[in-house]
Protein backbone atom coordinates (compact mmCIF):
# COMPACT_ATOMS: atom_id res chain seq x y z
CA UNK A 1 0.00 0.00 0.00
CA UNK A 2 1.37 3.37 -0.79
CA UNK A 3 1.36 6.02 1.72
CA UNK A 4 0.92 9.34 0.09
CA UNK A 5 0.76 11.49 3.57
CA UNK A 6 3.65 14.37 3.61
CA UNK A 7 6.06 13.39 6.63
CA UNK A 8 7.69 16.71 5.76
CA UNK A 9 8.03 20.06 4.13
CA UNK A 10 10.80 20.23 1.60
CA UNK A 11 12.83 22.30 3.24
CA UNK A 12 12.80 20.35 6.21
CA UNK A 13 13.64 17.31 4.01
CA UNK A 14 16.29 19.15 1.93
CA UNK A 15 17.78 20.52 5.40
CA UNK A 16 18.04 16.50 6.92
CA UNK A 17 19.66 15.18 4.29
CA UNK A 18 21.76 18.02 4.36
CA UNK A 19 22.76 17.29 7.74
CA UNK A 20 24.12 14.20 6.73
CA UNK A 21 26.97 15.66 5.28
CA UNK A 22 26.97 12.97 2.36
CA UNK A 23 27.93 15.12 -0.57
CA UNK A 24 30.87 16.86 1.61
CA UNK A 25 31.69 13.15 2.46
CA UNK A 26 31.71 11.57 -0.92
CA UNK A 27 34.03 14.52 -2.36
CA UNK A 28 37.04 13.42 0.05
CA UNK A 29 36.37 10.13 0.28
CA UNK A 30 34.39 8.09 -2.54
CA UNK A 31 35.10 4.88 -1.07
CA UNK A 32 32.44 5.73 1.46
CA UNK A 33 30.13 2.76 1.98
CA UNK A 34 31.03 1.07 -0.71
CA UNK A 35 31.85 -2.36 1.43
CA UNK A 36 27.68 -2.46 1.91
CA UNK A 37 26.58 -1.95 -1.63
CA UNK A 38 29.07 -4.74 -2.61
CA UNK A 39 27.84 -6.96 0.56
CA UNK A 40 24.57 -6.33 -1.18
CA UNK A 41 25.54 -7.06 -4.66
CA UNK A 42 26.90 -10.44 -3.03
CA UNK A 43 23.73 -11.04 -1.17
CA UNK A 44 21.01 -10.47 -4.07
CA UNK A 45 23.64 -11.77 -6.98
CA UNK A 46 22.31 -8.95 -9.19
CA UNK A 47 24.05 -6.85 -11.29
CA UNK A 48 22.55 -3.39 -10.61
CA UNK A 49 22.69 -2.76 -6.42
CA UNK A 50 23.24 1.01 -5.42
CA UNK A 51 21.90 3.42 -2.26
CA UNK A 52 19.64 5.95 -3.06
CA UNK A 53 19.21 9.29 -1.59
CA UNK A 54 16.26 11.57 -2.50
CA UNK A 55 15.89 15.31 -1.20
CA UNK A 56 12.75 16.90 -2.55
CA UNK A 57 13.63 17.72 -6.27
CA UNK A 58 16.63 14.80 -6.74
CA UNK A 59 18.13 11.69 -6.77
CA UNK A 60 21.84 11.07 -5.79
CA UNK A 61 22.89 7.31 -6.51
CA UNK A 62 26.19 6.04 -4.32
CA UNK A 63 27.26 2.96 -6.60
CA UNK A 64 30.30 1.32 -5.63
CA UNK A 65 32.26 3.77 -8.00
CA UNK A 66 31.32 6.36 -5.48
CA UNK A 67 28.44 9.38 -5.76
CA UNK A 68 26.79 10.15 -9.24
CA UNK A 69 28.22 13.38 -10.20
CA UNK A 70 24.31 13.99 -12.24
CA UNK A 71 21.65 13.60 -10.11
CA UNK A 72 18.88 12.06 -11.24
CA UNK A 73 15.24 14.17 -10.99
CA UNK A 74 13.37 12.76 -8.33
CA UNK A 75 9.85 12.41 -10.59
CA UNK A 76 12.51 9.77 -12.87
CA UNK A 77 13.71 7.74 -9.68
CA UNK A 78 12.36 4.29 -9.01
CA UNK A 79 13.39 4.76 -5.42
CA UNK A 80 10.91 7.58 -4.93
CA UNK A 81 7.83 4.84 -4.70
CA UNK A 82 10.03 2.93 -2.17
CA UNK A 83 10.13 6.64 0.32
CA UNK A 84 6.41 6.66 -0.42
CA UNK A 85 6.06 3.21 0.63
CA UNK A 86 8.23 3.72 3.71
CA UNK A 87 8.69 -0.06 3.33
CA UNK A 88 10.32 -2.82 1.26
CA UNK A 89 8.81 -2.59 -2.59
CA UNK A 90 9.06 -4.98 -5.18
CA UNK A 91 8.10 -4.65 -8.67
CA UNK A 92 8.52 -8.06 -10.90
CA UNK A 93 7.63 -5.92 -14.10
CA UNK A 94 8.71 -2.53 -14.53
CA UNK A 95 7.78 -2.10 -17.59
CA UNK A 96 3.68 -3.22 -16.87
CA UNK A 97 3.34 -1.28 -13.69
CA UNK A 98 1.35 1.39 -13.79
CA UNK A 99 3.75 3.58 -11.49
CA UNK A 100 6.90 2.61 -13.35
CA UNK A 101 5.99 1.84 -16.78
CA UNK A 102 6.39 5.80 -17.83
CA UNK A 103 9.93 6.27 -16.34
CA UNK A 104 12.96 6.28 -18.49
CA UNK A 105 14.53 3.56 -16.50
CA UNK A 106 12.07 0.95 -17.77
CA UNK A 107 12.62 1.76 -21.20
CA UNK A 108 15.84 -0.63 -21.04
CA UNK A 109 16.49 -4.17 -20.21
CA UNK A 110 15.82 -4.02 -16.27
CA UNK A 111 12.50 -5.92 -15.36
CA UNK A 112 12.85 -6.44 -11.95
CA UNK A 113 13.33 -3.49 -8.86
CA UNK A 114 13.68 -4.32 -5.11
CA UNK A 115 14.05 -0.57 -2.37
CA UNK A 116 14.38 -1.28 0.91
CA UNK A 117 14.18 2.31 2.62
CA UNK A 118 16.51 3.85 4.69
CA UNK A 119 14.43 4.97 7.81
CA UNK A 120 16.46 7.17 9.87
CA UNK A 121 15.80 7.06 13.90
CA UNK A 122 13.13 10.22 13.29
CA UNK A 123 10.89 7.66 10.77
CA UNK A 124 11.91 9.49 8.09
CA UNK A 125 13.09 7.62 4.75
CA UNK A 126 16.17 9.50 3.22
CA UNK A 127 16.58 6.87 0.80
CA UNK A 128 16.91 3.42 -0.30
CA UNK A 129 18.92 0.48 -0.80
CA UNK A 130 17.43 -0.55 -4.49
CA UNK A 131 18.64 -3.75 -6.32
CA UNK A 132 17.54 -3.73 -10.12
CA UNK A 133 17.83 -6.91 -12.42
CA UNK A 134 16.81 -8.36 -15.93
CA UNK A 135 15.58 -11.61 -14.76
CA UNK A 136 12.04 -11.22 -12.48
CA UNK A 137 11.36 -12.82 -9.26
CA UNK A 138 15.41 -12.36 -8.63
CA UNK A 139 15.40 -12.51 -4.83
CA UNK A 140 13.91 -15.20 -2.38
CA UNK A 141 12.79 -14.77 1.00
CA UNK A 142 16.38 -15.05 2.45
CA UNK A 143 18.06 -12.53 -0.19
CA UNK A 144 15.19 -10.24 0.93
CA UNK A 145 15.49 -10.27 4.72
CA UNK A 146 19.53 -9.68 4.33
CA UNK A 147 19.17 -6.81 1.97
CA UNK A 148 17.14 -5.77 4.70
CA UNK A 149 19.39 -6.04 7.38
CA UNK A 150 22.23 -4.08 5.38
CA UNK A 151 19.85 -1.26 4.90
CA UNK A 152 19.39 -1.08 9.08
CA UNK A 153 23.30 -1.06 8.89
CA UNK A 154 23.66 1.72 6.21
CA UNK A 155 20.96 3.86 7.80
CA UNK A 156 22.61 3.10 11.63
CA UNK A 157 25.82 4.36 10.13
CA UNK A 158 24.10 7.64 8.55
CA UNK A 159 22.62 8.39 11.84
CA UNK A 160 25.59 7.82 13.49
CA UNK A 161 27.73 10.18 11.28
CA UNK A 162 25.24 12.61 11.45
CA UNK A 163 24.66 12.60 15.37
CA UNK A 164 28.40 13.23 15.57
CA UNK A 165 28.50 15.83 12.86
CA UNK A 166 25.28 17.46 15.14
CA UNK A 167 27.77 17.04 18.25
CA UNK A 168 30.52 19.21 16.57
CA UNK A 169 28.84 21.68 15.42
CA UNK A 170 27.13 22.54 18.29
CA UNK A 171 31.10 22.99 19.73
CA UNK A 172 32.19 24.14 16.73
CA UNK A 173 29.58 25.66 14.35
CA UNK A 174 32.05 26.47 11.61
CA UNK A 175 32.64 22.60 11.36
CA UNK A 176 32.84 21.41 8.07
CA UNK A 177 31.98 17.25 7.50
CA UNK A 178 34.49 16.87 4.73
CA UNK A 179 36.92 17.64 7.07
CA UNK A 180 36.52 13.79 8.31
CA UNK A 181 36.34 11.28 6.24
CA UNK A 182 34.76 8.20 8.59
CA UNK A 183 32.88 7.90 11.56
CA UNK A 184 36.68 7.67 13.67
CA UNK A 185 37.79 10.60 12.53
CA UNK A 186 34.46 12.44 13.50
CA UNK A 187 34.85 10.51 16.74
CA UNK A 188 38.08 11.44 17.46
CA UNK A 189 37.09 15.47 16.37
CA UNK A 190 34.12 15.13 18.81
CA UNK A 191 36.26 13.57 21.85
CA UNK A 192 38.90 16.36 21.02
CA UNK A 193 36.46 19.13 21.15
CA UNK A 194 35.14 17.93 24.41
CA UNK A 195 38.06 17.89 25.85
CA UNK A 196 38.66 21.37 24.97
CA UNK A 197 35.52 22.18 26.48
CA UNK A 198 36.47 20.68 29.93
CA UNK A 199 39.53 22.47 29.75
CA UNK A 200 38.12 25.76 28.89
CA UNK A 201 35.51 25.31 31.74
CA UNK A 202 38.04 24.35 34.51
CA UNK A 203 40.08 27.02 32.81
CA UNK A 204 36.89 29.50 34.26
CA UNK A 205 36.14 27.80 37.38
CA UNK A 206 39.63 28.28 38.05
CA UNK A 207 39.25 32.03 36.90
CA UNK A 208 36.13 32.50 38.57
CA UNK A 209 38.24 30.93 42.31
CA UNK A 210 40.69 33.93 41.38
CA UNK A 211 37.95 36.78 40.67
CA UNK A 212 36.49 35.34 43.88
CA UNK A 213 39.74 35.83 45.48
CA UNK A 214 40.59 39.12 43.95
CA UNK A 215 36.80 40.26 44.85
CA UNK A 216 38.08 39.54 48.42
CA UNK A 217 41.56 40.95 48.40
CA UNK A 218 39.85 43.86 46.86
CA UNK A 219 37.06 44.34 49.81
CA UNK A 220 39.80 44.28 52.55
CA UNK A 221 42.02 46.54 49.81
CA UNK A 222 39.28 48.89 50.42
CA UNK A 223 38.32 48.95 54.31
CA UNK A 224 42.22 49.83 54.71
CA UNK A 225 42.17 52.45 52.37
CA UNK A 226 39.05 53.78 53.83
CA UNK A 227 40.58 53.47 57.42
CA UNK A 228 44.19 55.20 56.34
CA UNK A 229 42.79 58.07 54.23
CA UNK A 230 40.04 59.22 57.61
CA UNK A 231 43.18 60.24 59.85
CA UNK A 232 44.30 62.88 57.32
CA UNK A 233 40.33 63.54 56.22
CA UNK A 234 39.65 63.98 60.25
CA UNK A 235 42.34 66.78 60.70
CA UNK A 236 41.19 68.65 57.48
CA UNK A 237 38.07 68.69 59.37
CA UNK A 238 39.04 69.45 62.83
CA UNK A 239 41.72 72.14 61.98
CA UNK A 240 38.97 73.93 59.62
CA UNK A 241 36.32 73.51 62.46
CA UNK A 242 38.38 75.32 65.02
CA UNK A 243 39.16 78.17 62.38
CA UNK A 244 35.17 78.93 61.36
CA UNK A 245 34.56 78.89 65.20
CA UNK A 246 37.73 81.59 66.14
CA UNK A 247 38.97 78.70 68.36
CA UNK A 248 42.48 79.09 66.82
CA UNK A 249 44.52 81.93 68.27
CA UNK A 250 43.42 85.61 66.74
CA UNK A 251 46.63 85.82 65.40
CA UNK A 252 47.70 85.44 61.29
CA UNK A 253 50.90 83.26 63.15
CA UNK A 254 47.66 80.70 64.98
CA UNK A 255 45.65 80.99 61.66
CA UNK A 256 48.88 80.34 59.03
CA UNK A 257 50.18 77.56 61.24
CA UNK A 258 46.46 75.66 61.24
CA UNK A 259 46.84 76.69 57.49
CA UNK A 260 49.71 74.56 57.05
CA UNK A 261 48.18 71.43 58.96
CA UNK A 262 45.60 71.17 56.82
CA UNK A 263 47.65 71.63 53.43
CA UNK A 264 49.49 68.59 54.66
CA UNK A 265 46.85 66.83 54.89
CA UNK A 266 45.06 67.55 51.84
CA UNK A 267 48.52 66.33 50.30
CA UNK A 268 48.70 63.23 52.23
CA UNK A 269 45.22 62.32 50.77
CA UNK A 270 45.94 63.32 47.17
CA UNK A 271 48.83 61.24 47.58
CA UNK A 272 47.53 58.16 48.80
CA UNK A 273 44.97 58.45 45.71
CA UNK A 274 47.56 58.74 43.40
CA UNK A 275 48.93 55.64 44.64
CA UNK A 276 45.65 53.91 44.18
CA UNK A 277 45.12 54.94 41.03
CA UNK A 278 48.67 53.45 40.02
CA UNK A 279 47.80 50.31 41.12
CA UNK A 280 44.39 50.17 39.12
CA UNK A 281 46.61 51.49 36.51
CA UNK A 282 48.84 49.10 36.33
CA UNK A 283 46.07 46.04 36.69
CA UNK A 284 44.58 47.49 33.68
CA UNK A 285 47.73 47.22 31.19
CA UNK A 286 47.06 45.06 28.72
CA UNK A 287 49.96 44.56 26.58
CA UNK A 288 52.40 42.26 26.80
CA UNK A 289 55.71 42.79 24.83
CA UNK A 290 59.25 41.13 24.34
CA UNK A 291 61.30 42.76 27.36
CA UNK A 292 64.85 43.71 27.66
CA UNK A 293 65.14 43.82 31.66
CA UNK A 294 68.86 45.29 31.16
CA UNK A 295 67.50 48.23 28.92
CA UNK A 296 64.15 48.91 31.76
CA UNK A 297 67.25 49.27 34.59
CA UNK A 298 69.00 51.57 32.42
CA UNK A 299 66.02 53.97 31.96
CA UNK A 300 64.89 53.25 35.95
CA UNK A 301 68.48 54.50 36.84
CA UNK A 302 67.75 57.55 34.66
CA UNK A 303 64.22 58.09 36.42
CA UNK A 304 66.14 58.13 40.12
CA UNK A 305 69.49 59.74 39.21
CA UNK A 306 68.64 62.33 41.46
CA UNK A 307 68.04 60.41 44.29
CA UNK A 308 70.87 58.07 43.63
CA UNK A 309 73.38 61.30 43.95
CA UNK A 310 71.51 62.93 46.67
CA UNK A 311 71.55 60.36 48.68
CA UNK A 312 75.21 58.43 47.46
CA UNK A 313 73.61 55.69 46.28
CA UNK A 314 75.16 53.45 44.01
CA UNK A 315 72.69 50.46 42.02
CA UNK A 316 75.32 47.66 40.55
CA UNK A 317 73.48 46.60 37.40
CA UNK A 318 73.54 42.77 35.78
CA UNK A 319 77.09 41.91 33.64
CA UNK A 320 74.12 40.12 31.45
CA UNK A 321 70.80 40.84 29.50
CA UNK A 322 67.77 39.14 30.11
CA UNK A 323 64.94 38.97 26.71
CA UNK A 324 61.54 38.37 28.87
CA UNK A 325 57.75 38.47 27.14
CA UNK A 326 55.78 40.64 29.67
CA UNK A 327 53.71 43.72 30.43
CA UNK A 328 56.58 46.65 29.87
CA UNK A 329 54.56 48.49 32.37
CA UNK A 330 53.93 46.53 34.87
CA UNK A 331 57.89 44.98 34.80
CA UNK A 332 59.37 48.50 35.30
CA UNK A 333 57.29 49.40 37.86
CA UNK A 334 58.09 46.13 39.63
CA UNK A 335 61.94 46.92 38.91
CA UNK A 336 61.59 50.69 40.12
CA UNK A 337 59.77 50.11 42.94
CA UNK A 338 61.68 48.22 44.51
CA UNK A 339 65.50 49.96 43.44
CA UNK A 340 63.55 53.19 44.94
CA UNK A 341 62.94 51.45 48.19
CA UNK A 342 66.73 50.52 48.13
CA UNK A 343 67.28 54.21 47.94
CA UNK A 344 65.21 55.50 50.48
CA UNK A 345 65.79 53.95 53.03
CA UNK A 346 69.64 53.14 52.69
CA UNK A 347 71.62 53.39 55.59
CA UNK A 348 73.51 56.96 55.42
CA UNK A 349 76.67 55.74 58.09
CA UNK A 350 77.35 53.21 55.38
CA UNK A 351 78.57 53.20 51.59
CA UNK A 352 75.31 52.63 49.81
CA UNK A 353 74.36 50.52 47.63
CA UNK A 354 71.08 48.49 45.35
CA UNK A 355 72.65 45.72 43.42
CA UNK A 356 70.27 43.59 40.83
CA UNK A 357 71.38 40.10 39.99
CA UNK A 358 70.36 37.28 37.55
CA UNK A 359 70.06 33.40 37.56
CA UNK A 360 68.81 31.68 34.89
CA UNK A 361 66.53 28.85 35.15
CA UNK A 362 64.42 26.39 32.86
CA UNK A 363 61.67 28.31 32.11
CA UNK A 364 62.69 31.49 34.30
CA UNK A 365 64.89 34.47 35.40
CA UNK A 366 65.37 34.52 38.95
CA UNK A 367 66.26 38.41 40.00
CA UNK A 368 67.64 39.24 43.16
CA UNK A 369 67.48 42.83 44.51
CA UNK A 370 69.43 43.80 47.61
CA UNK A 371 70.53 46.61 49.33
CA UNK A 372 72.80 47.04 52.60
CA UNK A 373 70.34 49.62 54.12
CA UNK A 374 68.36 50.05 57.35
CA UNK A 375 66.44 46.69 57.31
CA UNK A 376 63.25 45.34 58.40
CA UNK A 377 62.73 44.16 61.68
CA UNK A 378 60.89 40.36 61.90
CA UNK A 379 58.41 41.76 63.41
CA UNK A 380 57.39 44.01 60.44
CA UNK A 381 58.11 41.30 58.33
CA UNK A 382 54.59 39.40 58.80
CA UNK A 383 52.74 43.09 57.41
CA UNK A 384 55.14 44.84 55.42
CA UNK A 385 53.75 43.73 52.04
CA UNK A 386 50.58 44.72 52.55
CA UNK A 387 48.98 47.87 51.46
CA UNK A 388 49.39 50.89 53.06
CA UNK A 389 51.39 48.86 55.81
CA UNK A 390 55.15 50.13 56.38
CA UNK A 391 58.21 49.22 58.55
CA UNK A 392 58.22 50.97 61.74
CA UNK A 393 61.71 52.13 61.88
CA UNK A 394 60.64 53.37 58.03
CA UNK A 395 58.16 56.57 59.57
CA UNK A 396 60.95 59.01 59.41
CA UNK A 397 60.74 58.48 55.49
CA UNK A 398 58.57 59.72 52.90
CA UNK A 399 55.92 56.79 52.34
CA UNK A 400 52.49 54.95 52.56
CA UNK A 401 53.69 51.23 52.36
CA UNK A 402 52.01 50.67 49.08
CA UNK A 403 54.84 50.25 46.91
CA UNK A 404 56.02 46.96 48.25
CA UNK A 405 52.03 46.09 47.45
CA UNK A 406 52.14 47.30 43.99
CA UNK A 407 55.26 44.89 43.32
CA UNK A 408 53.40 41.75 45.29
CA UNK A 409 50.39 42.25 42.80
CA UNK A 410 52.58 42.66 39.77
CA UNK A 411 54.36 39.20 40.85
CA UNK A 412 51.32 37.27 41.50
CA UNK A 413 49.78 37.83 38.53
CA UNK A 414 53.08 36.07 37.06
CA UNK A 415 52.02 33.30 38.75
CA UNK A 416 55.27 33.87 40.91
CA UNK A 417 56.26 34.93 44.44
CA UNK A 418 57.52 37.56 46.02
CA UNK A 419 60.10 36.57 48.60
CA UNK A 420 61.24 39.28 51.04
CA UNK A 421 64.68 38.20 53.60
CA UNK A 422 65.90 41.36 55.98
CA UNK A 423 67.52 42.21 58.73
CA UNK A 424 67.05 44.95 61.20
CA UNK A 425 70.47 46.52 59.83
CA UNK A 426 72.04 44.57 57.57
CA UNK A 427 69.81 45.47 54.38
CA UNK A 428 67.00 44.06 52.45
CA UNK A 429 66.88 41.35 49.84
CA UNK A 430 63.67 41.33 47.27
CA UNK A 431 63.57 38.00 45.04
CA UNK A 432 61.28 36.78 42.61
CA UNK A 433 60.93 34.97 39.47
CA UNK A 434 59.88 36.55 35.99
CA UNK A 435 58.95 33.62 32.68
CA UNK A 436 61.35 33.58 30.02
CA UNK A 437 58.53 32.72 27.29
Amino acid sequence: MLIHSLLTTNADLDNTISSYGLFEEFNQNTTYLRDYIQLAQATSSSPVNYISILDSEKQYVISSDGLSEFPLQRRESICQFTIKNNEPTIINNLKGHKDTANLEVSQGNFTYYAGFPLINNEGLAIGALCVMDVKPDSLDLSQIKSLELISNIIVQLLDARRQLIRLIKEINKNFKPAACSDLYCLSGELAHLQNEVINTKNELATQKDKLRISNNDLTQFAHRIAHDIKAPLRSIKIFSQMIQRGKAQETTQGHTNYFEYINSSITEVDRMVDNILQIADLKGDVHPEKVSISNLIDNIEILLFDDLQSRAVKLIKPAIDVQVFGYKALLKQLFQNIISNGIKYSDKNKDAFVKVTFELLEKDVLVKIMDNGIGISMEDMKTVLLPFKRASNHSPVEGHGIGLDTCKVIVDDMGKQLALESELGSGTTVSFEIPLG
